[in-house]
């Protein structure tokens, strides 16, 4: 039953990307995202994971966890950042 909802939200969140939200890329990765209220719903490289967002000095945050590695998606202005745990990846 958890794959089978992973695999319809994954499908749905490649799927419901708005014009606004194309696919990025941040260095090896490929990034689709959706924003819903207060949630970042990303799919990186075909895995699915939602991201809460958190505060920030500058500029809007989202963080979660994905296979055990923290995920961050930091956004100023129509710049963003990926984060893997330690390591940082700039985003075109």
């Amino acid at each position: 039953m958890k794959k089978l909802l992973f695999c319809l939200f994954a499908a749905t969140a490649l799927t419901a990307c708005s014009e606004s939200d194309k696919l990025m890329k941040c260095g090896d990765y490929e990034i689709s995202k959706k924003l819903e209220a207060d949630m970042l719903a990303v799919v990186i490289n075909g895995d699915a994971v939602v991201l809460k967002q958190t505060v920030s000095a500058s500029g809007a945050r989202y963080e979660g966890v994905l296979n055990d590695t923290n995920v961050t998606l930091w956004n100023k202005g129509k710049h963003w950042t990926l984060f893997l745990n330690d390591e940082s990846i700039e985003c075109e």
